[in-house]
């Protein structure tokens, strides 16, 4: 069998009969949403000089696809209104409901908007039932020594602790539960950094930075001060933390004599998580911002919080493990808990479900 060759010619009424199908289909279309917008005014028309009647008929062939977005939620909305104007409730609530699905974020105007529309639309949950997002940004370490420890005198060498600057990213969420009142709940990855420095045995300058890096769940109850598109809130909660690793980077500087001058020693990374312990629990407290229609339907935050450590974070069965840090550093840790303060940005997304609220039943 021979293969079938395409000539220039062929490959040109190709390509010629496929734009002109998709120019075809395109007009189609401009042309059915045309019709529809016609539809609309004419429904529209009807309505204003009280042909109410006509309204459903002519809206349902296009309210199944013709119309664009702006156009969906002005038909609903009149389809809503005729349905109540002839108290046909249940319809007008199987529409309110569909209404509410193609716009969310719909504000009644009080002065537009009829009452049998606002009264309907107020028997609806209409309120986000969550919003989500993600934040990043970054935090300080602060260093609480419960107990010092040393192979020097512990009394007169107890060292500094120096915060350092670190990061974290995760995701948000925040549900609402009554009132003012919210539930926050984040999944962070945490990268955490201090510096020590001690002199010790008379000769020796130590330098110790540590990298730690935790998955933490912090739980948090939200007060929202409501205040139109900008949001404030304060926030107080605990939160758990997973420490997956920790290393150290260290540096011994010796004072020999004049003459030699200064020796140093140092090396790579030294791995820490078996002197350190895997769980974390902290007390956590803050304040943030949310403000709507800055990008999107969503809201921008941002935030700052502090988290006070409670357990120690050193494992005290294995701290004279480390043979490396004792006898190359002369480094044995101390007893101490870890505070922070995060500072971060994100951005969340809210989820809506409308709903009809269901009336409590008056006793007789």
């Amino acid at each position: 069998m021979k293969p079938i060759l395409m000539t220039s010619k062929s490959v040109y009424i190709a390509i010629l009969m496929s734009f002109l199908g998709v120019t075809v289909s395109q007009a189609q279309r401009e042309q059915s949403e045309n019709a529809c917008a016609k539809t609309l005014r004419s429904a529209r028309s009807s309505y204003e000089q009280g042909r109410i009647e006509e309204v459903p008929d002519l809206l349902n062939d296009c309210l199944k696809g013709g119309f664009n977005d702006v156009e969906r939620v002005e038909a609903h909305k009149l389809l809503i209104l005729s349905y109540l104007y002839y108290d046909e409730r249940g319809a007008a609530e199987e529409a309110m409901l569909k209404f509410l699905k193609i716009e969310p974020e719909y504000e009644i105007n009080p002065v537009v908007d009829p009452p049998e529309f606002i009264n309907l639309y107020n028997s609806f949950r209409t309120k986000p039932i969550f919003l989500i997002g993600g934040k990043a940004g970054g935090n300080l370490t602060f260093v609480d020594v419960q107990k010092n420890f040393s192979l020097d005198n512990m009394m007169t060498v107890p060292g500094t602790y120096s915060a350092q600057l670190g990061y974290q990213a995760g995701l948000t969420a925040d549900i609402p539960l009554f009132k003012n009142f919210s539930l926050g709940i984040e999944a962070n990855f945490i990268g955490q950094f201090y510096e020590y420095e001690n002199s010790q045995l008379g000769f020796s300058q130590l330098t110790f930075q540590e990298e730690q890096l935790w998955a933490e769940v912090p739980l948090f109850i939200r007060y929202n001060f409501d205040k139109g598109n900008v949001k404030y809130y304060a926030q107080v909660g605990a939160s758990i933390s997973y420490l997956i690793s920790a290393e150290a980077t260290v540096e011994r500087t010796d004072s020999v004599n004049v003459e030699i001058g200064n020796r140093s020693v140092s090396g790579p990374s030294i791995d820490l998580k078996e002197q350190r312990e895997s769980l974390n629990y902290s007390i956590v407290g803050g304040v943030g911002v949310k403000i709507k229609n800055v990008l999107g339907r969503g809201y921008l935050l941002a935030d700052i919080r502090y988290s006070y450590g409670i357990p120690n974070v050193v494992n005290e069965e294995t701290r004279y493990d480390n043979q490396e840090l004792q006898y190359r550093y002369l480094y044995l840790d101390n007893d101490f808990s870890l505070n922070n303060a995060f500072f971060s940005i994100g951005y969340m997304v809210p989820v809506y479900k409308p709903k009809l609220i269901k009336r409590k039943k008056t006793k007789r």
